[in-house]
């Protein structure tokens, strides 16, 4: 765990939302994200550290980092940017493009098929690439952790240096696990609580959404529940162990 303490010249990013404060600082090559609903950088720590035990290669996601920032709890990732690489969320490629945001095109197609036909097809016309397979992956972490954060903002890609683009790793996983869920209950068993559980961005289930994409990645489960089991305490543990365990 890090413990570091940084002054103002390294914030990049403060931002109020209707979820709260996003305090961000950057240096030397790291994001520091300072906790604002408490747990994040627990679920980022969990998130990356399921993945490590699936099929995808390490330049798919992110890892995170948990540890302190002017002595509140924080997590830490390392840039996934190289020298000259540029990087544009789908949302900002789309206000770039069309000058509305792309929730707002998506929403008005009723069936999730026609939704992910455009945003492909957009991406595609824009980017050259077809993301189909990162939305595959991105979906199906966030069917296991039950993200309820996964917007147009927390999907991306990079322009490299010669003009042509790939896709961002899987990133920004904090807004799961319950997190910042008013509506969940403590007396209610975990199968209820989830019922109670949104997902972004097109507004069908997680479970729906897998159906759709099929799984983006192989999971070792018993290796992953093993070190969940060592890793975390009891608010995440039997979650993500029963998450897993339905992979």
């Amino acid at each position: 765990m890090f413990n570091i303490n940084l002054s103002e010249k390294y914030l990049q990013e403060e931002m109020g939302t209707s979820d709260g404060t996003q305090i961000k600082y950057y240096k030397d090559n790291y994001w520091y994200k300072i906790n604002s609903m408490g747990g994040e950088d627990e679920a980022e720590y969990l998130a990356s550290g399921i993945l490590k035990f699936s099929s995808l290669s390490k330049d798919d996601f992110v890892i995170y980092e948990k540890g302190q920032v002017n002595k509140r709890n924080s997590c830490r990732s390392q840039t996934f940017l190289k020298p000259s690489e540029d990087f544009y969320t789908f949302n900002r490629l789309h206000i770039n493009v069309t000058s509305y945001p792309m929730f707002e095109e998506t929403f008005k197609y009723k069936t999730l098929s026609k939704k992910v036909e455009y945003v492909v097809n957009f991406m595609k016309n824009t980017t050259g690439l077809d993301v189909t397979d990162y939305l595959r992956k991105n979906f199906s972490i966030d069917s296991i952790i039950l993200n309820e954060d996964r917007h147009f903002n927390n999907l991306g890609v990079i322009m490299k240096e010669d003009g042509t683009y790939r896709t961002a790793p899987i990133f920004d996983n904090g807004r799961s696990m319950f997190i910042g869920n008013f509506s969940i209950k403590d007396n209610l068993p975990i199968s209820e609580n989830i019922k109670r559980v949104s997902c972004k961005p097109f507004g069908f289930g997680h479970k729906k959404l897998v159906e759709y994409f099929g799984k983006g990645f192989e999971l070792d489960k018993e290796a992953a529940i093993k070190w969940i089991k060592k890793e975390t305490s009891d608010r995440f543990r039997d979650l993500l162990v029963y998450q897993i365990e339905r992979y």
